[in-house]
This record gives structure tokens, sequence and C-alpha cells, in this order.
């Protein structure tokens, strides 16, 4: 018997596929719990090591646990080759996927190791790889870690080859322990589902990985860093909010999936922020972030009243690392560095489960169809095979067109005589919801309407395809207000 799925949910933003006991966020009071303790009181005083075992144990640790687990990360921190590091570094190859094959080559002898040891050894290494693709990028010869040093203080020390002050220290530990953990995030539900398979801890991680170096997830922070620097160089606060706004209507750094409130995490990161900067000359570049967070808030209140866009855990993180002299080319690489215990504690508590995660999808292909002989095709009302140039614009993607929401953003382009900015467009369509009128957006842009400086405009084959339609009223009728 055939089962079809009872709810069609795209973004999986309205269901729970799995119980966990790992994080707790409210959406609208901007509150996130790690094993039943804030946020906040982690960032302040746990240390990375005392967030992590809390993910993978439940509780915090005694002094002799804690004392154990930091003995057990040390012990597997070291690696004995570096060669795929260095060559991946020496072509160019991005800091996300050597990391992907430093912990590639960790899953060889996976069948060989207890699975839990196996999850710190995934947590330990991470570093390692970092730390040693930099130094190989650099020219220099990587440095082993040094047992007497914590697990932040070591990434620190294998990245420069000075043992860090204890404010840098604090400042990335703080990072790291504020995004070790944040539900199910694309990267952590990655490394689920390839522990409901049954699979090794180090595939999990890579899986993670490959989620997290997207630019929908991971990749924000290059494009905050890019945004604070042409805010440096003179352009005025206000006007570059208005020109974002007005060209897509998002502003990087800027809203959450998740919360309808401010990230909690976006506050524990400017205060960290604040004291890595505190006395420095290069203090300009926060200042930079706060004036454009305050012109943003500004402006949104003014013209997006309705709207709840609010600094995320990005905004902040950015000058912080800057502030810490971490590389803009590692950015995504330290987040996974932190997001690192997270992933294996959502490995661990998915294999336990025993649950094999496999959602269903909504078929909207062509209906039953016959076999027909390669001789016989394209016969039928026509004797040759339709040319590339008729049927510019119009490909199997039409099944895009099968919600009538895109057809009417479609005609609302169609109807204008010059391309309309982002405010426009939504001014005019009958969608309320901001989420959904910006799904719908992302799956017309590319083949059916085109984004430049200028505003949205249909493509050719969007014209094409809107005019064909147009030949039938009732396909395009309007909705009715």
């Amino acid at each position: 018997m055939t089962v079809t799925p009872s709810v069609f949910d795209p973004g999986l933003s309205s269901t729970a596929v799995a119980e966990t006991g790992l994080t707790e966020i409210d959406s609208d009071t901007g509150e996130l719990r790690i094993q039943g303790f804030s946020i906040e009181d982690l960032a302040e005083n746990a240390s990375y090591e005392e967030a992590a075992w809390l993910l993978f144990n439940g509780r915090l640790p005694t002094d002799e646990e804690l004392a154990g687990f930091t003995n057990e990360l040390s012990v597997a921190r070291s690696l004995t080759d570096h060669r795929l590091i260095q060559a991946g570094a020496e072509e160019g190859v991005p800091a996300m996927d050597v990391l992907q094959m430093g912990l590639g080559v960790g899953s060889l002898h996976a069948d060989d190791e207890d699975t839990l040891m196996a999850t710190r050894r995934v947590v330990a290494i991470c570093p390692t790889i970092i730390a040693a693709y930099w130094r190989h990028r650099r020219g220099v010869e990587p440095i082993q870690p040094r047992q007497d040093l914590t697990h932040t203080a070591n990434f620190l020390y294998m990245l420069s080859g000075v043992e860090p002050d204890e404010v840098i220290v604090e400042g990335l530990e703080t990072y790291l322990t504020t995004i070790i953990e944040h539900g199910l995030n694309p990267s952590s539900f990655a490394a689920r589902i390839i522990g409901s398979t049954g699979s090794d801890p180090f595939s999990a991680a890579t899986g993670a990985i490959g989620a997290l170096k997207g630019p929908r997830h991971g990749g924000a922070l290059k494009r905050i860093f890019e945004m604070f620097a042409t805010v440096d160089e003179g352009t005025d606060p206000t006007t570059y909010v208005e020109q974002r706004l007005e060209n897509d209507g998002s502003l990087v750094g800027f809203g959450h999936s998740v919360y309808n409130v401010r990230d909690p995490r976006a506050n524990i990161l400017k205060r960290a922020a604040e004291r890595v900067f505190e006395n420095r000359d290069s203090a300009s570049f926060l200042r930079n972030a706060q004036q454009l967070e305050a012109a943003a808030e500004e402006y949104l209140a003014e013209h997006y009243p309705e709207q709840q866009m609010h600094v995320n855990v990005d905004y902040y993180a950015a000058a912080l690392l800057h502030g810490l002299d971490i590389p803009l080319e590692l950015s995504t690489a330290i987040f996974a560095l932190g997001r690192s215990a997270g992933w294996m504690a959502h490995y661990l508590e998915q294999l336990e489960s025993e649950t094999l995660l496999r959602p269903r999808t909504r078929y909207v292909g062509p209906e039953e169809r016959s076999w027909v002989s390669r001789s016989d095709r394209y016969v039928a009302g026509d004797s040759s095979p339709p040319s590339p140039s008729a049927l510019e614009g119009i490909s199997s993607t039409l099944g895009t067109l099968s919600e009538p929401t895109r057809l009417e953003l479609l005609l609302i382009l169609y109807e204008s005589a010059k391309p309309l900015s982002y405010s426009s467009i939504r001014a005019q369509s009958s969608i309320e919801d901001k989420g959904r009128f910006n799904y719908h957006l992302r799956k017309l842009r590319g083949i059916f309407i085109t984004n430049t400086e200028a505003g949205y405009s249909l493509t050719d084959g969007g014209q094409k395809v809107v005019e064909m339609l147009l030949d039938d009223e009732q396909l395009l009728a309007r909705p009715v207000e």
C-alpha cells in the first residue's frame, strides 16, 4: 500500500523528526537552554571541555571527570600523517574541504575504535587539522599540541606557535562554547541522518561539514566581514541598509530562521567582542558593527515594523573573530571546530534511538507513461525533437510553477514596465508571510526571474512562459482581494 505524506513542509520548519535531550529553544522569548542550562550561564562559566562533557553525559562533570575527559581529548589530539593536509593547503583547497579530508582519513580506522572514543577523537583532531592546514598554507611546519594547554588554548598555540594570552583564549572559548550546539540545524541534522544509518562518527562529522560549508548555513561570516569593510570605507550605515533591503529584502547577519526575537547568542558575543577590543587601536571595526546595527534597527522599525529582523549569532561573531586575529579564510572552519561536539552529541543520540530517518517526498512529476522505443519517439504530432531554442526557459523545472502564488509573482513582474524592488513585489503580492514569500521568490530565481542592481525582472524564459500561459486566462487568474 502506498503511503501518502499527510503534511507538506518543504523546509521541515514545522516538523519534528526526533526527540532530543540536548537543546531547548524558545523562538518567541529568545531563550536557548542546553541540557537545562541557559546559554548565557554556559558562555559565562563553562570551558569548552565542560560544555562538551555536558552534551555527552547530560550533567556537569566533577573535577575528576573533567580531568579524565580533558586527558582523553589530549591523547586523541595528535595527527600522525599530515600529507593529505599539506597537499590540500599547497593546492589552495579551502579549509572546510581539507577538514573533511582530514576527518575522512580518521574514518579509515573507525571500525577498530570504540564509538564513544571515536566521537572524542572527532572533537579533538578538528583544531589540529585546521591549525596544520593554516601553517602549511603559510609555508611553515605544523606544531604539535601540548598536553598542558586546554582545548582552546592548544588551537591558538598550534595556529601561531605562540602561547596565547588569557584575553584571547577567553574570547575564543566564549565563541566556541556559545555555538557548541543549537538544535536541529542543517549540519546537525546531517550528522543525525548519518547516525541513523549506523555509520561511524567520522562519516557523520564529514557529512555535517558538507552541510555547514554551504553559503546558506555557515557561509555568512565572510559576507559579514565584507559588509563591515564596506562601511569602514566610508559608506553611510543608513544608506547601506536602505540599499540592501530595497535590493533584495535581506541584510546579512540579520534575522534567523528559528528566532522571532533577537538571537540570545548575539548579546553574548557582542559583550565578548567588547572585552577583546577594549583599549585596542582596531576598535573602530567593532564601532562600525555597532553603528550599522543601530542604523538597521532604526530603519527596520520605521519601514518594516511587522518584521522581526535583529542581529543573529554570526553578526558579532564576525567582529569577535576579527578582534581575535582569526584569518578570514578560517572563519567557517572555526565554526565547525566549535560545533563538532554538538554534532557528535546528536550522532550519539540518534544512534541510540535505533531509528532510521527516512522522510518522504511529494511527487510532482509526469503522470504514468508508457515506454516508447527510440525509433518511434517524437513521431506522434511531431516528426522531429523540439529544438532547444523553442524550449528556451521552459524546461523540466516547469514543476516549479505548480504553486499558484509563484504564477502571481511572475505576473506582477510581467505587468511592470521596469524592474521592481523586493519591497515593491512583496507589497503587490497576496503572500502575507515573509518566509513563504522569500521561499517562493527563491524558487523562481535563475530560470524565471533575475535580480540585478536595478531590481527584479523576468528572464527571457520567464517572459515567454507568462506570454504562453496568458493564452489561458484561467491559468493566471489573480487572487481576489
